[in-house]
């Protein structure tokens, strides 16, 4: 059992995603609905709309989570027990009070189900979507513990020739930042890594702030944020800086001094030679010592966000 989580403005679209209504060749089923008429895919629509109005405050007021399921367990999912999984999934996270539908597709090998929900409640209040990443795996972890689910394969195994398209691409980039993340000890490091394999990173920082609250990786001429390269978040900001400290700490940590052994003749006059030279250099005020680097590009887009103007509103 999986959960990814988006958010968007559009409740147009991603009903007609989760209903398959653009893609015929899809097979796509309602399974349950609550708080929205469903006589057509445009009733459920604008029921959506219509309370999305009761809190102009929230900008992305269209919340998607996909459920998906190993191949595995696919005897048992009727569409029944989905149903049952989703609204206890939808209950430990609080989408509660809310106008949502459940809808099934059929054209993978693995079950899934799409949940298109508003982020406005009945009452007018946005659902939470605090540290919603880290409690969705909990509870994902939680349920597949409870209802004996099979767990999914170590996306580090997964072999990308066998994939195509964006998933290929997907999975690439996310080797490439797990390879990174071992060698790399600073940003510039990590960042000429992935150039070398095609790969550019790119700082959403937060609104009138120069603070970094999101990454997105391109390659080949696709986009993907963090959270579409690894749902588990090992492809995120705070990951990386975590490692890149680690991988820091370990070089610069101290190694226990093992004992000199005692100079010979020759070595003496080896070492003196050294120090000769030593100071020969520090004689010339260290010409050829090479300063810190720095990223030119990164600073460019740091002074860029600096002159944005803060808007005015609050953005949820």
């Amino acid at each position: 059992m999986i959960g990814g989580i988006t958010k968007g403005s559009d409740f147009a679209g991603c009903v007609r995603y989760a209903l398959a209504l653009d893609e015929p060749w899809k097979e796509a089923r309602l399974l349950y609905s609550e708080g929205v008429l469903t006589d057509t895919p445009q009733d459920i629509i604008d029921g959506f709309e219509c309370q999305r109005h009761l809190n102009s405050r929230v900008r992305h007021w269209c919340g998607h989570i996909s459920l998906s399921y190993s191949p595995k367990d696919a005897d048992r999912m009727t569409d029944e027990f989905m149903v049952k999984l989703a609204l206890e999934y939808m209950d430990k996270m609080g989408i509660k009070n809310t106008q949502f539908i459940i809808a099934r597709h059929l054209d993978k090998e693995h079950s899934h189900c799409h949940i298109v929900y508003n982020r406005i409640d009945n009452d007018g209040k946005c659902v939470s979507d605090s540290f919603e990443y880290l409690r969705n795996n909990t509870i994902c972890e939680e349920m597949k513990k409870k209802y004996g689910l099979t767990f999914g394969e170590n996306k580090d195994n997964v072999k990308t020739q066998r994939l195509k398209g964006r998933s290929k691409t997907r999975q690439e980039i996310y080797l490439a930042v797990q390879a990174a993340k071992r060698t790399a000890k600073d940003w510039i490091s990590f960042q000429r890594e992935l150039a070398q394999k095609g790969i550019t990173v790119r700082k959403k920082l937060r609104r009138g702030t120069t603070d970094v609250e999101g990454l997105s990786y391109i390659k080949d001429g696709q986009k993907f944020k963090a959270s579409q390269v690894d749902r588990d978040g090992r492809c995120s900001y705070a990951a990386i800086c975590n490692a890149l400290d680690r991988n820091k700490n370990r070089q610069t940590k101290p190694q226990s001094p093992s004992p000199k052994p005692t100079p010979t003749p020759i070595k003496k006059a080896v070492q003196t030679g050294a120090e000769v030279a030593e100071n020969i250099g520090n004689a010339l005020g260290g010409l050829f010592q090479v300063g810190l680097g720095h990223d030119p590009e990164e600073e460019a887009f740091i002074r860029q966000m600096k002159r944005r103007k803060k808007k005015k509103g609050r953005s949820l």
